[in-house]
C-alpha cells in the first residue's frame, strides 16, 4: 500500500479547515507539543476506504500569513513546512489554500513557499461561490505562470469528490523531499515560538526586523505584478462593499456602540444558553449521585466515588456549555470579518497599558471564564505580551464568583434606590466588575514594566471583506475547542479535585460522635474535624485580621476547587445540607453570625474580587506554559492583592 501526507496551509479564513472537514469526515485528532494545545488536525481521508492501495492523510495546520512567524501557531505551521515537527516527521505534498476574495494580499504566500520548499505545491483556491472568478482572472496564464496545478472551488457548495480527486491526481509522480539551505528568515527572539528544535542550516536568523519586512515588500511587489498581469478587468465590488461598511463600524462614535452592543448581546448569550445547560449537568451529575447512593454501601469506595471522582467529573464538565457557547460566537464573528475590527477598535485603549488589541478577546471571554480567555491568549504573538495578558485574566469577574456575590450582597447589602432609577445591590455588583477589569488591565501595565517587560510590537491585522458565516464550521470549531479542554485542562482540574475530596474526607470522625445527629450535622462535623478543617484552625490567625474565622478559612480552602463551592461549603459548616445563593435560611445563619457583618462581607467580596481562587485556572495555565512558574507566579501574587484589598477594606469599613 502507498501512503502519501498532505499538508493544508493557508492563510486564516480562507476555508482551509472546512476543506479538512469535507476531506476527512469527523476523524480529526488535535495535536499536543510541549506546553501548548495547537488547533492542527490530522486525519485520513474518507475515500480510502474506496482506494486500498493508495492511503492519504491530511494534516490541517493553523493559518499562517507569511513563513516568518509572531505567533506559537503559525511556528507550528512553519516547522512543519520545514521537516522539522517530530509529529510530522515527513509529508509529500504540500496545498496551499487561499481565498478568491483576498487573492491580491495573499498570493505572495505561494511566492515565499515556493523559495523555501523544493517538491510539489499545489494551490486551492476557495470560496468560488462568493466572486464572479471567470470574468477577472486569467487562471490558465496564473497556473503557468506559477507552474503550479490550481483548483477552483467552493468548499460550501462543491462536492469533496471534487477536491479530493483534484489532490490524488497531484499525488501522481511526485518529486523527492528536498530543502534549500538557508532560505527562510526568522527573528532571533521568534525562535523561542516553537515547541520544537529547528535545524539552524534550514534558517537564517537575524535580529533586525526590517530585512524581513523587505522580503516580504518585494514578494508583495512580485505579487502585484503577476495579479496585474492575469487580471482581465478590475475586481472592486466586495472591496466597495467593505469599505462602506466599515465607515459605520470602524467609526470612533458608531462603530464603538455597535461594538459594545455586538459584546454585550454575547455575553448575554453565554448566560442566557449556557445557565441553563449547566444547571442541566449538574442536576445529571447530582441524579447520577443519588441513583447510586442507594446501591452502593457506606464505605470509603462510596466516598470516594459520589464525592471524588463524579463530583470532579462533573466539575469538569460543567464549563464545557460556557466554552463551546462562547467559541462558537467568536467564531462566527471571525468568519464574517468583524472580530478583526474590534481588535482594531480596542487597540488604542490596550495600548495605554502595554498590551495590544489582541488582548481584548481573551479579557472578554474572561467574563465568561477564565479557562477559555486563557486558551484564547495563543493569539497573541509576543511571548512577553501574552503572559502579562495571561497572568491577568483571572482579575477579571468570571460568572464562578456570582454565587458568592449573590449571597454576600443580598444579605448584607441593604437594598436601596438613588435617584429613583440606581438600585444599591446593582451598584455594588457593578463596582466588583469594574473593579476586577481596572485591576487586570494596571496589573498587566506594571507586569509590562517589569516582570514581563517589553516593548509592544506595532499592531498589524488584516481587514477581510466581509462575509457570511457557516454555521457548520463554527459548530465544528466549537467542538474541538471542548474536546481540547476536556482533554488537557479536565485530567488537571479532575486530580486537583480528587485531592480536596481526600483532604475534606480524612481523617473520619468516630461512629461515637455521629450518635444522636443529622445527616447534616455529621457532615457539618466531618468537615471540621478533616485535614481541610484542621487546615482552617491552622490558617485562622492569618485570616483574623480580616475578620475571618476557621469556618469562612475552610470556605476559602474549598472554594479553590471552585469559587461557586464557596456557598455549598458554607451550607455543611452550618450543618444546613444541599443550600444555593439565594438560601433564605443560610442568610438567616451568617446574619446572627457573630464574626459575619457589612464590614467582613464586603471585605470578603473584595477578596474574592482578587484570589485566584480556582484551580481549573491554575491548571490550564500550568498547561498553556509548560511550567508551574506561572501559575505560582500568578497564585502569588493574586493573594496578596486579595488580602491587601479584604484589610484595608474591612480596616476603612469597621
Amino acid at each position: 500500500m502507498k501512503k502519501f501526507t498532505v499538508l493544508l496551509v493557508g492563510t486564516p479564513n480562507s476555508g482551509k479547515s472546512t476543506i479538512f472537514n469535507l476531506l476527512s469526515g469527523s476523524n480529526r485528532k488535535v495535536s499536543n507539543y510541549a506546553g501548548v494545545t495547537v488547533d492542527t488536525g490530522v486525519s485520513e481521508v474518507k475515500s480510502n476506504k474506496m482506494n486500498p492501495d493508495v492511503n492519504v492523510s491530511i494534516v490541517d495546520l493553523p493559518g499562517i500569513y507569511n513563513l516568518s512567524p509572531v505567533s506559537i501557531d503559525e511556528a507550528i505551521t512553519t516547522g512543519t513546512i520545514l521537516g522539522e515537527n517530530r509529529q510530522i516527521p515527513q509529508y509529500d505534498l504540500l496545498a496551499l489554500v487561499l481565498d478568491i476574495n483576498k487573492l491580491e494580499n495573499t498570493l505572495f504566500l505561494i511566492l515565499n513557499l515556493q523559495k523555501v520548499v523544493q517538491k510539489k505545491i499545489v494551490l486551492i483556491i476557495n470560496k468560488a461561490d462568493s466572486a464572479k472568478l471567470y470574468d477577472y482572472i486569467d487562471w490558465k496564464l496564473l497556473q503557468s505562470e506559477l507552474n503550479v496545478n490550481i483548483l477552483i472551488t467552493s468548499a460550501v457548495n462543491d462536492s469533496s469528490e471534487k477536491i479530493d480527486n483534484f489532490i490524488r491526481n497531484e499525488l501522481k509522480d511526485l518529486i523527492p523531499v528536498e530543502f534549500t539551505n538557508g532560505n527562510l528568515t526568522i527573528l532571533q527572539k521568534n525562535l523561542e515560538l516553537f515547541p520544537f528544535e529547528i535545524s539552524k542550516n534550514k534558517i537564517n536568523l537575524i535580529a533586525n526586523q526590517s530585512q524581513i519586512y523587505q522580503e516580504i515588500e518585494s514578494l508583495q511587489k512580485e505579487s502585484r505584478a503577476l495579479i496585474k498581469k492575469v487580471t482581465i478587468k478590475n475586481r472592486t465590488g466586495n472591496l466597495s462593499s467593505s469599505l462602506k461598511i466599515d465607515h459605520y463600524l470602524t467609526h470612533p462614535l458608531w462603530g464603538t456602540l455597535f461594538f459594545i452592543l455586538v459584546f454585550y448581546l454575547i455575553f448575554h448569550s453565554i448566560y442566557t444558553f449556557a445557565v441553563p445547560v449547566m444547571d442541566l449537568i449538574d442536576g445529571g451529575v447530582g441524579s447520577v449521585s443519588t441513583f447510586l447512593e442507594g446501591y452502593l454501601p457506606d464505605n470509603a469506595f462510596k466516598s470516594l466515588l459520589l464525592d471524588g471522582v463524579i463530583a470532579g467529573v462533573g466539575g469538569v464538565i460543567v464549563f464545557l456549555p460556557q466554552i463551546m457557547i462562547l467559541f462558537f460566537l467568536l467564531n462566527i464573528l471571525e468568519q464574517t470579518g468583524y472580530l478583526s475590527r474590534a481588535a482594531f477598535l480596542t487597540d488604542k485603549l490596550f495600548s495605554v497599558f502595554g498590551l495590544s488589541g489582541k488582548a481584548f478577546v481573551p479579557y472578554l471571554s474572561g467574563f465568561a471564564c477564565s479557562i477559555p480567555a486563557i486558551m484564547a491568549t495563543r493569539t497573541i504573538a509576543d511571548k512577553k505580551e501574552r503572559l502579562a495578558t495571561l497572568i491577568t485574566i483571572p482579575l477579571i469577574t468570571c460568572s464562578a464568583r456570582l454565587p458568592v456575590y449573590v449571597l454576600l450582597i443580598g444579605t448584607f447589602i441593604p437594598e436601596k434606590t438613588y435617584l429613583g432609577f440606581f438600585n444599591s445591590q446593582a451598584l455594588m455588583f457593578f463596582f466588583l466588575y469594574f473593579l476586577g477589569s481596572v485591576a487586570a488591565l494596571i496589573i498587566a501595565k506594571l507586569f509590562r514594566l517589569s516582570y514581563f517587560k517589553g516593548k509592544s510590537q506595532s499592531f498589524f491585522i488584516e481587514m477581510p471583506f466581509y462575509q457570511v458565516p457557516s454555521l457548520k464550521t463554527a459548530l465544528k470549531q466549537s467542538l474541538s475547542k471542548g474536546k481540547v479542554f476536556l482533554k488537557n485542562a479536565g485530567t488537571i482540574i479532575f486530580t486537583l479535585s480528587l485531592i480536596i475530596w481526600a483532604l475534606s474526607s480524612y481523617p473520619k470522625i468516630d461512629e461515637a460522635e455521629k450518635l444522636n445527629l443529622s445527616p447534616e450535622a455529621v457532615a457539618a462535623l466531618q468537615l471540621e474535624k478533616s485535614m481541610l478543617g484542621r487546615i482552617g484552625k491552622v490558617i485562622e490567625p492569618v485570616l483574623t485580621p480580616l475578620g475571618y474565622d476557621w469556618k469562612m478559612g475552610v470556605g476559602l480552602l474549598v472554594a479553590f476547587g471552585a469559587r461557586e463551592l464557596f456557598v455549598s461549603a458554607l451550607g455543611t459548616i452550618y450543618a444546613l445540607g444541599d443550600v444555593d445563593e439565594n438560601s433564605r435560611t443560610l442568610q438567616e445563619r451568617l446574619l446572627h453570625d457573630p464574626h459575619f457583618n457589612m464590614a467582613t462581607a464586603i471585605s470578603l467580596l473584595i477578596f474574592f474580587v482578587f484570589a485566584c481562587q480556582c484551580m481549573s485556572t491554575l491548571g490550564i495555565v500550568r498547561r498553556e506554559t509548560d511550567s508551574w512558574k506561572i501559575p505560582l507566579l500568578m497564585f502569588t501574587y493574586m493573594t496578596i492583592l486579595a488580602y491587601t484589598g479584604a484589610y484595608l477594606a474591612k480596616v476603612i469599613l469597621t
